[in-house]
């Protein structure tokens, strides 16, 4: 089957934008609930009020905001944006939401065909014409590691090396190519479908063209191999482990063996103090308390239940860096732990034969062991021979034993550098240059034709008789979000449609949706987005006011029965406002993206709370979804969070309640979609005398898709809340 794009060149400077199918306005919630709470009867509630425009949007201004869109997978891992930024130190995904004051669209369309007939133009059509195109095929970004540094501003604790990053590397090609395909034209006083209420006025002096291109089933495939030498750490990754070889002999050793358990715990691993070393010099001397002679030698000391294992060779200091160049251990200078007791040590005491004043093979020397019990030692991937563990970080101090008997640390390591680990051992680029092929594919459409429509130029389109007799159209303004997400190093475009009116209360236009019970789909990809939709719009309240005002203690409950082809669905709606003065979102001043977001607080806040539950009859599946919002004055939405729950989920038994996330009610909520905002700007406008002074023309809904102030997005059948989509397909990436 081929697809179809349309597009359209006419660019107007106002538009008021209708659909092919008819919506309803459905207000009947109010009246149909009687037994809940609804403060609307209330002309004063006490508390703080304003008005909608100030604290949502005024969508006679240009208004675009950017939110942080963290999907379910953000919500169930990171808390905040500091979690999720100091792991990744980039931001999630951006969302971006825009008004377009220019824009209004128009819900009441009929049809009229005799206007809509289309007539072939021989003239403007042939066979067989020849586009050129070209491609662009980007290759995956990386970085080169460049070097590694020792932190040493670091607290002990907490130094590691760091790593030096290059910019990102990135290579392009563009691939040139000739699409060949017929073209038809046809001329009609009007497009199809035509409208069916009010009166629609055309400019008969001037013509619009739209092009209606169809493709072939199957997309045109470039693909180029980039090639690159790369910089990475090496596969030994030396930084990376952890000494396991607690008696520093280069061979697995068992468990320490016991001697005698002299304080009768009925283990062999204590090592026991005999006195209370009060002045602290390591000797029982003067002034010391005797606790007890475990062993009966008569001397105070300490005793090892154990034997502590030497390594049968002479030891020089653990390796330090000397920060003070002192030439002696200070405790906040790094180094390298050989013994796994998490001090350091000095060397093993020796008879100087020689006179030497340092160590000769041969010279007797006390053999120490790490003054603690080791239990076996343990060893990397199944091999004795690798006496290491592998940790996350980078924290692993690397010394060079070249010379066997004074070690140097190795603060600074750049490519190609190697370094001799005590037992001989050279290992070479420790930042290896690696060769990587990177085959990267682009597919492009394959246009089979194109059909070309004349018509005339539509320049109006009133509706809404009023009660003078006259007509007049009513505003519905049309807004849009956009995001990307990348997987695989592929980037994934992303975009809706949301409609909002304020005939009283302030309204949206969408699809009603629906969710299916077990047994109809097995994941959300089964059905759409997980839902089913009704073919009419509806406009429903988003937010109750007033006499246009939001007012902090408002608190309305609804529920009806809603009878579908489907099923039948009890609805019920909780909808609570309350003031808030400390919402905190990342939208503080950032000098450059390469720093995060500092936290911004908004203390003149509504927050509107609403939950929806949805129940099958007959099968008793209940769906939820609570919606918190967070909308401060003259900025608009500035947080705002989404969770659902099912008590028998319809595809995935992992979501249905259980006992995590439990709220009062003992209902568990699944996060969903999270939105904070990041930056905002917003151009006030005064459009009083708009419609007066500039023309009109008739757009439908369903073709939006030919507007470029609207990137040729086309119009798609979306679950919606506010600005929030709601696709269950999130939910298994």
């Amino acid at each position: 089957m081929k697809k179809q794009i349309k597009y359209f060149f006419l660019l107007p400077i106002l538009l008021i934008i209708n659909t092919n199918c008819s919506f309803e306005n459905n207000d009947s919630e109010l009246v149909k609930s009687t037994k809940y709470q609804n403060t609307l009867k209330n002309d004063n509630l006490g508390d703080k009020t304003g008005l909608v425009q100030d604290y949502f949007y005024n969508f006679e201004n240009n208004v675009e905001a950017n939110f942080f869109r963290y999907s379910p997978s953000l919500m169930a891992n990171y808390e905040s944006y500091s979690d999720y930024y100091s792991l990744f130190n980039e931001d999630p995904t951006t969302m971006v939401y825009k008004t377009f004051p220019d824009y209004l669209v128009s819900m009441k369309p009929e049809d009229a065909s005799q206007y809509t007939q289309r007539t072939y133009i021989d003239s403007l059509s042939s066979a067989g014409r020849v586009s050129s195109d070209s491609v662009q095929i980007s290759s995956t970004p990386f970085k080169n590691l460049e070097g590694l540094e020792w932190n040493l501003d670091a607290e002990p604790s907490l130094q590691r090396y760091k790593l030096s990053n290059s910019d990102w590397v990135t290579d392009d090609t563009i691939i040139n190519y000739d699409d060949i395909y017929d073209v038809s034209a046809y001329w009609a006083v009007v497009d199809t479908p035509f409208i069916q209420e009010g009166l629609l006025f055309i400019d008969s002096s001037e013509w619009k063209d739209t092009n209606y291109v169809f493709l072939a089933d199957n997309q045109i495939m470039f693909e180029n191999s980039f090639e690159f030498t790369k910089k990475q750490l090496s596969s030994d990754s030396l930084v990376f482990r952890i000494n396991t070889d607690c008696n520093d002999n280069n061979a697995y050793d068992e468990a320490e063996s016991g001697i005698q358990d002299y304080n009768g715990d009925n283990d062999f691993q204590d090592v026991l103090f005999e006195y209370l070393d009060n002045n602290n010099n390591g000797i029982y001397d003067a002034g010391d308390d005797p606790i007890e002679d475990y062993n009966s030698d008569n001397v105070y000391s300490v005793v090892y239940e154990f034997v502590d294992r030497g390594n049968q060779m002479w030891d020089p200091d653990e390796p330090y860096y000397d920060i003070d160049s002192s030439g002696t251990y200070d405790l906040n200078e790094p180094f390298q732990d050989r013994n796994c007791n998490g001090k350091w040590d000095g060397e093993e005491s020796y008879v100087d034969s020689d006179g030497s004043q340092t160590y000769s093979v041969g010279e007797v020397f006390i053999d120490k062991g790490n003054e603690m019990y080791d239990d076996s030692e343990l060893f990397y991937g199944g091999d004795p021979s690798k006496l290491f563990s592998v940790g996350d970080k980078p924290n692993s101090l690397l010394t060079n034993w070249s010379d066997q008997f004074t070690p140097q640390v190795v603060l600074n390591i750049v490519p190609g550098e190697d370094l001799t680990d005590r037992w001989g051992t050279v290992y070479e680029n420790i930042i290896e240059e690696v060769e990587i092929v990177d085959l990267q594919r682009q597919y492009v459409d394959d246009i089979d034709s194109l059909i070309t429509l004349f018509t005339r130029k539509e320049v109006g389109h009133i509706v809404e008789e009023n009660e003078n007799g006259s007509f007049e159209p009513q505003d519905y303004y049309i807004t849009k979000s956009e995001w990307s997400k990348v997987s695989g190093g592929q980037t994934e475009r992303f975009y809706n449609y949301h409609i909002f009116h304020q005939p009283g209360h302030l309204k949206q236009v969408s699809h009603p949706s629906y969710f299916l019970p077990v047994g109809f789909y097995f994941s959300p990809n089964d059905i759409e987005n997980g839902f089913w939709f009704k073919n009419k719009l509806e406009s429903k309240v988003l937010y109750y006011t007033k006499n246009g005002q939001l007012r902090a203690g408002e608190s309305i409950d609804t529920s009806y029965y809603d009878t579908t082809d489907v099923a039948i669905y009890f609805i019920e709606k909780s909808y609570r406002v309350e003031s808030d003065s400390n919402v905190v979102v990342p939208a503080g001043h950032r000098p450059d993206m390469s720093v995060s977001a500092k936290d911004t607080t908004f203390t003149d806040c509504f927050k509107i709370s609403q939950t929806t539950t949805m129940t099958m009859l007959g099968s008793g599946v209940e769906f939820g979804q609570r919606t918190d919002s967070w909308l401060a004055k003259n900025i608009g939405l500035v947080k705002s969070e989404v969770f659902i729950r099912w008590t028998e989920h319809p595809y995935d038994a992992d979501y249905t309640a259980n006992n995590n996330y439990l709220d009062t009610l003992n209902q568990a909520w699944i996060g969903f979609n999270r939105l904070e905002l990041s930056s905002v700007e917003i151009q006030e406008s005064n459009n009083v005398f708009r419609k007066i002074v500039q023309p009109v023309k008739n757009v439908r809904l369903k073709n939006i898709a030919e507007e470029q102030s609207f990137n040729f997005d086309p119009f798609y059948i979306s679950k919606q809340h506010g600005i929030h989509t709601i696709d269950l397909r999130e939910l298994i990436e």
